[in-house]
């Protein structure tokens, strides 16, 4: 054969093989196959998760109570008068919440209205076995809501009152328990919840000294403790427990009772608009400052 022959038949069949190819690739492409249907797994209804889902800078449940908790050691002094605290309605037909060393030792308790004119206190039941006192006055303010929840490390909260005799806010978290000895005017032993402090409005030093007694609230704007106690230094504060709350409500036959539709939005509850959720507080008087009168004229009265 000669060699043209050859090189004609050898350009015949690279077009038949390069016809083929076009073919397959082009005029006919390959048919696509379905995948596994096993490999997918069938879609199941599933209800809707109703659960209220914790923020998720919130942490365990606190442990139990303990004897074995940190003891922090408080000295109740003799007083002064005109000495200040805070107080909050927990009943509008004049029933308040404040703390025992608030009241304790004093001649006179009187709640301050507009104007610096004072509500004179008709009776005060101080709890013999923890920091708190309630007082009755002839009419009242609307109400908070006390409640016994259950509190997780790292839960936010926000206390209002009068630090230093003025008008003053908290914002923290919860970090643990504490058990808080009492030791001078009287004696007691009481578990208590430990906050750090992690803005104060105003940012003035950091003694809240005055603000004993204020409402401890969680983020629905209900009250979860009394502010008792303050570590300047640490930055910490500290409340009642809710228990012990409780306990106090049950052995003084009072009954609290919110009004919820005349308290601030609890919207208002963030780490940067609660101050004015206690400005809302105070100026409609279900926060107020209490003043402690000592001496031989008051007694008198």
């Amino acid at each position: 054969m000669k060699f043209r022959d050859v090189l004609a038949l050898i350009v015949l069949i690279s077009v038949a093989i390069g016809g083929k190819v076009y073919r397959d690739g082009i005029d006919n492409p390959p048919t696509e196959r379905r995948p596994d249907p096993r490999l997918f797994e069938p879609r199941v209804a599933r209800a809707p998760d109703l659960r209220v889902p914790k923020p998720r800078d919130e942490g365990p449940v606190l442990p139990r109570e303990s004897p074995n908790d940190p003891a922090l050691m408080v000295k109740s002094e003799t007083k002064r008068n005109s000495a200040t605290g805070t107080a909050f309605s927990i009943n509008r037909d004049g029933i308040w919440f404040s703390a025992r060393h608030v009241t304790n030792g004093c001649d006179v308790v009187g709640l301050e209205k507009s104007g610096g004119r004072l509500v004179r206190v008709l009776r005060v039941s101080e709890y013999p076995r923890a920091d708190i006192s309630i007082l009755w006055t002839r009419g009242g303010s609307p109400a908070m809501p006390v409640v016994d929840p259950t509190l997780r490390v790292g839960q936010p909260g926000y206390s209002f009152g009068y630090p230093k005799g003025d008008p003053g806010d908290v914002y923290a978290k919860i970090i643990g328990r504490n058990r808080m000895l009492a030791r001078g005017r009287y004696n007691t032993d009481e578990p208590v919840i430990a906050w750090t402090q992690l803005r104060r409005v105003p940012d003035i030093g950091s003694d809240l000294s005055g603000i004993s007694g204020g409402p401890w609230v969680n983020t629905a704007g209900e009250v979860i403790g009394i502010h008792v106690a303050g570590a300047p230094r640490r930055g910490r504060s500290y409340s009642t427990a809710p228990r012990t709350m409780q306990e106090a409500i049950g052995r003084s036959g009072v009954r609290p009772e919110a009004d919820s539709g005349d308290l601030p939005s609890s919207a208002a509850l963030t780490p940067r608009q609660f101050q004015t959720y206690g400005q809302q507080l105070r100026r409609q008087l279900t926060v107020a400052k209490v003043i402690c009168l000592v001496g031989e004229r008051w007694r008198r009265r």
